[in-house]
């Protein structure tokens, strides 16, 4: 693709190619970066569908964020307990705090697919039994499903590290695409530690969510053509480049492994 500098990719409709490519990485568990400086709404629409808004199966969402997205993002959430829906607030420490808080813990990239132990979260709210999948509502609150994580981003790795194991845990085994994960928080790392640790840090968050089959989507609101784009493309399955078209919000869509990059296609298509 263009990020990793191959001159042979296609560029390939809306419907050849692209369609193939992205079932290809709902089955075998992927990451996707989303770049591109969008408004909030925009980003919120994008992440809604990355989540699994669009599709009548069971799905299990994690998010990891700052601040408080648009409703948007959550309007197809309909089970708002523990089990379902997992919010995370990203309060990082500062740089020095890093040593006492993390108690000299570094960050250190796993194999794609190897089981890697990590200590257990600080709480759990999760059930030990298996919920059942009706169809039925679920009461609960966006307010009620969210955590706030104080502390290094070791422990921000060990708190979503150990919610992707619950989820697996508690569903007996994900299928294939059931758990969706966004995280909206690269700049917040990146303003408290080097590049090195946070391309450690994704390197890590990338692989627990393949070895799950699940599907991760990761904000980096930088231009498609920046070199810390560049930097951290080489991770991902794939990068979703997001503008506005005059007042029209446009994506585009680079695949690493087929090769190919579609045109660009309204946002919701």
């Amino acid at each position: 693709m263009r990020t990793g500098g191959r001159p042979e990719e296609t560029t390939v409709g809306a419907t050849v190619g692209v369609a193939t490519a992205l079932d290809e990485l709902k089955s075998r568990g992927s990451a996707l970066l989303v770049v591109g400086s969008v408004p909030e709404e925009v980003y919120a629409r994008v992440s809604a569908c990355l989540l699994g808004g669009d599709c009548t199966a069971d799905r299990r969402r994690l998010v990891v964020e700052d601040a408080t997205t648009p409703e948007a993002r959550y309007a197809s959430v309909d089970r708002w307990t523990p089990e379902w829906t997992r919010i995370l607030q990203c309060n990082v420490a500062t740089r020095g705090s890093t040593a006492a808080a993390s108690g000299g813990v570094e960050f250190s990239p796993g194999q794609p697919g190897s089981d890697r132990s990590r200590p257990t979260p600080r709480s759990s709210r999760f059930s030990t039994d298996r919920p059942s999948r009706s169809t039925d509502t679920e009461s609960g609150s966006r307010q009620g499903a969210t955590t706030t994580v104080n502390g290094s981003i070791t422990e921000l790795g060990v708190e979503i590290g150990g919610a992707i194991q619950q989820f697996d845990s508690v569903a007996g085994g994900l299928d294939p695409a059931e758990l969706r994960v966004g995280f909206d928080c690269v700049d917040t790392l990146l303003a408290e530690y080097d590049e090195r640790t946070v391309f450690r840090f994704l390197h890590l968050l990338a692989n627990d969510v393949r070895t799950v089959n699940g599907m991760a989507h990761v904000r980096f609101p930088k231009p498609f053509e920046a070199e810390s784009t560049r930097l951290f493309a080489p991770l991902f399955d794939a990068v979703i480049e997001l503008r506005l078209n005059g007042s029209e919000p446009q994506q585009r869509w680079h695949f690493r492994d087929a090769d190919v990059v579609s045109e660009w296609l309204p946002v919701d298509s």
